[in-house]
């Protein structure tokens, strides 16, 4: 058997799920570094957090409609979940003794829309999209959060309504709609290059044009297919409101910019 040599960029974990129940979270470079978690129901979807060597988070979810938060947990060991079972009672009377040991922590942070078929983090950590029956959610994660910030974490932030096609009602828990954070880096093309390479600006556009990247930036895309429909959604980062809503301060906002 060939080994991954244990570097840096090769720090990499990988999560499977399965009908059986089991979330499976392996290091590439590790074996040894390996947990396998039983949630009693098929589950569909298993997103680990960005930070998962430091901070060993996952989100997971399937047929039992419930979006679970996973941290902790040991490695090298199977174990079941700690949500409404005779597990949770167990683990948190042994740990009241010093007797626990490190079982990791479930807790569900939304359920009771069907099926979970999604979950993605963006790409820069800062929120977690989930698809269920009844439409597409986001909320903020636990990452790059304010000192100001720390109660807004795993808060809901909005929400996109399934598709109100024919037949919808009777195929919700067949049709699964899908997801994907967009790098728009990655879009650019070698003429865009070359255009930047050729172009000569004024040192005031050129900061004009700074300032609108770095703008841009903070906008995290989203592209949504579910059936025949697509959304294109921008999360905007949050911040102190203006206006009638001074004053008050938001984690992120969706807006569907195009259906």
């Amino acid at each position: 058997m060939h080994l991954v040599p244990n570097t840096p960029s090769n720090a990499i974990y990988i999560g499977t799920s399965s009908i059986d129940g089991n979330v499976c979270i392996q290091s590439l470079v590790d074996p040894k570094d390996v947990q396998l978690r039983n949630f009693g129901r098929p589950v569909q979807a298993v997103a680990l957090s960005p930070e998962y060597k430091n901070d060993r988070t996952y989100i997971s979810g399937g047929l039992a409609g419930n979006l679970v938060l996973t941290i902790g947990g040991k490695a090298g060991a199977s174990q079941s979940t700690t949500t409404g079972t005779a597990a949770a009672t167990a683990s948190g009377w042994l740990g009241a003794i010093g007797l626990g040991g490190n079982a990791g922590k479930d807790s569900i942070l939304h359920s009771g829309e069907g099926t979970i078929s999604t979950i993605k983090w963006s790409l820069s950590g800062k929120y977690v999209v989930w698809i269920n029956e009844h439409g597409v959610k986001i909320m903020r994660s636990h990452l790059h959060l304010d000192s100001s910030d720390l109660e807004s974490a795993w808060k809901r932030i909005g929400h996109v309504d399934r598709p109100q096609d024919n037949g919808w009602e009777e195929m919700a828990g067949v049709w699964k709609g899908r997801a994907e954070w967009i790098d728009e880096r990655s879009l650019e093309t070698d003429e865009d290059d070359k255009a930047r390479e050729t172009s000569v600006a004024s040192p005031a556009t050129a900061k004009l044009k700074q300032q609108a990247s770095k703008s841009s930036q903070k906008i995290e895309k989203l592209i949504v297919g579910w059936g025949g429909t697509i959304w294109i959604i921008n999360v905007h980062p949050g911040g102190v409101g203006v206006g009638k809503h001074v004053g008050e301060r938001s984690v992120g906002k969706p807006e569907i910019i195009k259906m």
